[in-house]
């Protein structure tokens, strides 16, 4: 696996991995909404700097060549 695919690893596994979250999965609420829609929107959000990040190390990569 490339450098340039890891970034955006970490928001897919928090939004795939969110069902099985017990600190998550539960009745409660952050900032007065369910944890798991504050959850979700949180890592829907950190996906867009991650794929940024992703493609400036692309263009990185092809500018070394």
């Amino acid at each position: 696996m490339r450098s340039y695919h890891w970034p955006p690893v970490l928001p897919v596994l928090a939004l795939v991995l969110m069902p099985f979250l017990p600190f998550v999965n539960t009745t409660g609420l952050w900032l007065g909404l369910p944890r798991m829609i504050v959850w979700g929107a949180f890592w829907c959000l950190m996906f867009t700097p991650a794929l940024l990040l992703s493609e400036r190390l692309m263009r990185g990569r092809e500018e070394d060549r």
